[in-house]
C-alpha cells in the first residue's frame, strides 16, 4: 500500500471516530453491559451497568447505600465483539468473552466508594419488598445488614440491547394519579408522578435494563422504593405491546403492589433507538 493510500485510510478512521463513516468502527450500533450481581445477602449493589455508544461509555451502579448512583468516568480503549477495554474511574478495565457473556480480566479493578458519610446507615429492607421483587441477578436477600465499603467491582457481564431514549406517559391514570412519566435515557431511569390528595409526588431514579423483545426490567433502590411505595415491589417489568393507537405502549408488571399503585399501562411520547 502506497503512502496516499495509508494516509487516506487513516484519515477515513479518524472521520469515524467522529461519527462521520462507520467502516473503522467494530461496534456502531450502541449497547448496554449488565452486570450479573449476587444476591442482595452478599452485596449492597442492586444494579451495575455500562452502556457502550460507539467511542463513548457510561458507567451506572445503583447501590442501597445512595439514593444517587455511582457514575464514574468512562472512556472507551477498544470495543471488539470478544474483547473490550475501558477506563473506568482512573483504571483500566479489560474484558473477555467467557461463554455468553464477559469476564472482567483486570488484576485491579475499580472499587466502589464508601457511602457518603452524610448518608444515613443502610437499614434492614423489608422482607416482603425484596422476596416478591426478583431482580435479573435472582437476588432473594431478606435483610441488609451494617453498609458495606469498597466493594469490588462486579466480574461477570451479559450484553444486552441499549434501552435508547424512551419518554413514557402511563395511561389509564386512575383516581388518585394525576401525572406519570417515565423517562428513559440509556440505563438510567427517572419516574415522576404526581397524585391527587394528601399523597406526596414520586421522583425516584432507577436503572433500566432492555431485551431482545422490546421489554424493559426498571430496577429502584429498594430501600428507598419501599417507603416511598409502602412496601411495594423494587423490580418492575415493562412488557412491550406493540403499536396501538394510541402509539408504542407496554404493560406494567408490578406498579400495582404500589400504594397508591400506579398505572397498568405505558406510551411513548417520544423514543430514539440510539
Amino acid at each position: 500500500m502506497n503512502n496516499l493510500a495509508v494516509r487516506w485510510l487513516l484519515y477515513l478512521c479518524a472521520l469515524g471516530a467522529l461519527g462521520v463513516v462507520t467502516g473503522c468502527s467494530s461496534s456502531a450500533k450502541p449497547y448496554t453491559l449488565v452486570a450479573q450481581l449476587p444476591p442482595l445477602s452478599q452485596t449492597h449493589m442492586v444494579a451495575a451497568t455500562i452502556d457502550v455508544e460507539g467511542s463513548r461509555c457510561g458507567v451506572r451502579v445503583m447501590t442501597l447505600d445512595s439514593s444517587n448512583p455511582w457514575t464514574p468516568a468512562c472512556t472507551v480503549i477498544s470495543d471488539q465483539s470478544g474483547f473490550k477495554d475501558f477506563t473506568i474511574d482512573g483504571k483500566e478495565v479489560k474484558f473477555g468473552a467467557v461463554d455468553n457473556g464477559f469476564k472482567v480480566l483486570s488484576t485491579n479493578p475499580p472499587t466502589l466508594p464508601p457511602p457518603a458519610s452524610t448518608a444515613p446507615p443502610a437499614t434492614t429492607v423489608k422482607a416482603a419488598a425484596i422476596a416478591k421483587s426478583p431482580a435479573p441477578a435472582a437476588s432473594t436477600a431478606v435483610t441488609t445488614a451494617t453498609a458495606v465499603t469498597g466493594e469490588s467491582f462486579p466480574d461477570q457481564w451479559v450484553q444486552a440491547p441499549y434501552p435508547g431514549h424512551v419518554k413514557l406517559q402511563g395511561q389509564n391514570l386512575g383516581f388518585l394519579v394525576q401525572t406519570a412519566t417515565l423517562t428513559i435515557s440509556g440505563s438510567a431511569g427517572m419516574l415522576d408522578v404526581v397524585f391527587k390528595g394528601s399523597y406526596s409526588p414520586l421522583h425516584l431514579k432507577c436503572s433500566v435494563i432492555a431485551d431482545q423483545r422490546g421489554d424493559y426490567t426498571l430496577l429502584f433502590n429498594p430501600a428507598e422504593a419501599s417507603k416511598a411505595t409502602g412496601g411495594g415491589n423494587y423490580s418492575i417489568l415493562l412488557s412491550s405491546e406493540g403499536q396501538s393507537i394510541s402509539g408504542n405502549i407496554w404493560d406494567s408488571h408490578g406498579f400495582d403492589s404500589w400504594t397508591p399503585s400506579l398505572p397498568p399501562q405505558w406510551a411513548a411520547v417520544a423514543y430514539t433507538a440510539d
